[in-house]
């Protein structure tokens, strides 16, 4: 029997926390032990755990926190409680009935594997990039995957990828933060830190999979500040350089880079070739916001 503690972070989403938590409800493989890492919420989170989820245990964490801080607590919350294995799944993502059952009879398959599930858009319902990669020589920490899930994928139960985004369903055996450690949440305390963490586990051994029967539906209603280029007025973007809810802010931009650029020293260039194309998909992509806005 594989002890089981899933992960999930809450920072003032509690309408998202309490689909994510229905979703869990209605799982098929039920033996897990939920903790939801509350970091800086309201009352509403609290109170509506307690009144609708009094299975969940609650950890209170500080706002300083962020995705990977809140995740650390949680994690060596569970270790601490004696877990094989430890499901991080972002209060935004809802699970399939399947899902986790799945996961855990393929990590006992494969223990020395972390495994995520397919992600779908849940307003659109369409699969969100099916193993993606990274080439940062050239400025590309991710390259989007597949955007269909083939019937040759499907052959086989798991499907080998190069990197696993974000904390959306995945699967990790305890034995593997024994071997990696946890998140890097002091340089990388928000974006960044789920691309380190699994690219430091690639490059020891372990494989990453994505489990091409299982699948988590992503809402992408609260996101990163740079989601939407377009949309950004010239405040806006500029702060999309500097703040620490943008995938493209400068400091973490540059830290991931400093830490996987294959060629010492010079991983400047990266980061100067990653943000000269941001700011040409920004200009390119406000062109055609107000220029649309303008014909309407």
């Amino acid at each position: 029997m594989t002890a089981l503690h899933i992960i999930i972070t809450d920072f003032n989403g509690y309408t998202q926390t309490r689909l994510c938590l229905e979703a869990l409800s209605a799982s098929h493989y039920r033996d897990f032990t939920i903790t939801v890492v509350d970091h800086g919420t309201t009352e509403e989170t609290s109170a509506g755990l307690t009144k609708e989820f009094p299975e969940a245990m609650q950890l209170k964490g500080s706002p300083n926190l962020w995705w990977a801080g809140a995740n650390n607590l949680g994690i060596q919350h569970g270790l601490a409680s004696g877990a094989d294995a430890i499901l991080l799944l972002n209060n935004d993502c809802y699970v399939s009935p399947d899902t986790v059952g799945i996961l855990v009879e393929l990590m006992q398959k494969t223990p020395n594997a972390i495994i995520a599930p397919v992600q779908q858009d849940k307003q659109s319902g369409e699969m969100i990039s099916i193993g993606p990669c990274t080439c940062f020589l050239l400025g590309f920490p991710n390259i989007a995957g597949h955007q269909q899930l083939t019937k040759k994928m499907q052959i086989n139960e798991t499907l080998a990828v190069s990197l696993i985004i974000g904390g959306r369903g995945v699967i990790i055996p305890a034995q593997v933060f024994r071997q990696i450690g946890l998140l890097d949440q002091e340089n990388l305390p928000h974006y960044g830190a789920d691309h380190d963490f699994y690219l430091r586990a690639r490059q020891q051994g372990i494989e990453l999979c994505v489990a091409t029967h299982a699948f988590v539906k992503i809402d992408n209603t609260r996101t990163t500040l740079a989601h939407d280029p377009g949309s950004l007025d010239v405040s806006d973007f500029l702060q999309s350089l500097t703040s620490i809810r943008s995938h493209r802010n400068l400091r973490d931009v540059n830290r991931l880079f400093r830490k996987h650029y294959p060629i010492p020293y010079l991983y400047p260039i990266g980061v100067a070739l990653f943000f000269s194309r941001y700011v040409m998909v920004y200009l390119l992509k406000r062109g055609i916001f107000l220029m649309r806005r303008l014909l309407r």
